[in-house]
């Protein structure tokens, strides 16, 4: 069986209809390069599943009723949706090619969408159960990113079972009213699954297991990063310079607003650009204490194919996040991204950044991130450029995908 194509069925941490409009995390690029893998037959990605009334509202009328992926749809029902992706629909993400467009369609990937998991775990895994049957799968490895559920370890033929923990929920504010069921089920996740990969070193100690526990960092989509695209409009283009750069998401277990407000004031000659989504918990901080300086500005979302033209405008890419329990749970995708768009980085201390001492500017206190702004602009030069690069050519998600690959070809049965 170990030589033998897998089929994967994936319970993700995004809608995929979010990721068609450029949000892009870990679950996005490792199902996508799973894609590209001959050892796969068959992927079927399963929609996050909602546990919030309000959520499971917004996703049945925008997934369900309305919305559309592209491709085939196979199965439709009141409260769920499978749809077949063609080549074409799969490249609006970013992933794929021009060539693949044309080429004859082939139905790899199926997205599943379904809301009953609100109110009932067992009727959704009976539901998705059936689903699975009319796609003939074989050799299923079961994935997920998902630790608000958990029920179908065990229950869906799996040869193989994987969870990918991506930081720690515990400490996500999102979360904080779901401690306790979340702590139940990732203790059924230790338990339970053959393998659990990490985004934190500090997180295989959360799972305290004595094997099948990995840390494998987060990676970078080199091409995607250096693919050459205009920019839309003249927002950032129009700036003073030195620009001093941020993206991601905006948020309060990450940004460090009191370290931004020092930064700014500190170089009132240079923009402070940010790039990403401001979440609802932070607008009104940010508007009182960042947006009445005259040289910070706040461009909003931008896709992921976007996003690279951007990032090419920074002179020094930031990375001013919070010291927390939730930060060092984390790897940051930033700095994969920064590091290939060659640019340097100025970055508060986390743990997922050690191996990238050389590349960075680790800063613990305002003043030294200060000044290690400056630092960076007057040493910057195209042999560092080429240096950072070469660092994250070295760090791929196909390399990721890879290694995660082989521990789940030896966890097969022969």
């Amino acid at each position: 069986m170990k030589n033998d194509r897998i089929d994967v069925v994936m319970f993700n941490m995004s809608r995929y209809a979010d990721w068609q409009t450029g949000v892009e995390n870990r679950n996005f690029h490792v199902l996508h390069t799973l894609l590209t893998d001959a050892r796969v037959r068959k992927i079927v990605a399963i929609d996050y599943l909602p546990f919030t009334f309000k959520r499971a509202v917004k996703q049945w009328w925008q997934d369900i009723m309305f919305g559309s992926l592209g491709g085939k749809v196979l199965s439709r029902g009141l409260w769920h949706k499978l749809t077949a992706l063609d080549n074409k629909s799969i490249t609006t993400t970013g992933y794929g090619s021009a060539e693949a467009e044309q080429s004859e369609v082939s139905y790899k990937l199926f997205v599943y969408s379904d809301v009953s998991s609100f109110w009932s775990e067992k009727f959704f895994l009976k539901r998705l159960h059936k689903q699975l049957e009319r796609l003939d799968l074989k050799n299923v490895v079961l994935w997920s990113y998902l630790p608000t559920m958990v029920g179908m370890y065990g229950t869906s033929s799996e040869i193989c079972s994987v969870f990918d923990a991506v930081d720690n929920w515990l400490e996500h504010s999102a979360y904080q009213g779901y401690l306790d069921r979340l702590k139940i089920n990732y203790q059924i996740i230790r338990y339970k699954a053959d393998l659990i990969f990490t985004t934190s070193p500090l997180l295989v100690d959360f799972f305290d297991r004595a094997k099948g526990c990995l840390f494998v960092p987060n990676g970078v989509n080199v091409d995607r990063i250096n693919k050459p695209l205009k920019l839309v409009g003249r927002d950032i283009l129009d700036l003073p310079r030195p620009i001093i750069g941020y993206v991601g998401v905006i948020q309060q277990d990450r940004i460090d607003i009191d370290l931004i407000e020092y930064v700014a004031k500190q170089h009132p000659s240079k923009s402070l650009v940010f790039i990403g989504p401001v979440w609802a918990s932070l607008k009104s901080i940010i508007k009182a204490r960042l947006l009445p300086l005259p040289n910070v500005y706040f461009f909003g979302y931008k896709s992921s194919l976007e996003m690279p033209a951007y990032l090419r405008e920074f002179d020094v890419a930031i990375m001013p996040h919070l010291v927390n329990d939730f930060i060092r749970s984390t790897n940051p995708m930033k700095i994969y991204e920064y590091l290939a768009a060659g640019k340097p980085i100025v970055a508060t201390p986390a743990e997922g950044l050690n191996n990238f001492k050389e590349y960075i500017y680790s800063a613990p206190t305002p003043l030294e991130f200060s000044q290690a702004i400056n630092q960076a602009i007057k040493e910057n030069n195209p042999e560092l450029v080429e240096k950072r690069r070469a660092v994250a050519a070295m760090n791929t998600w196909q390399n990721r995908v890879d290694s995660m690959m082989e521990k789940i070809i030896n966890c097969l049965p022969e």
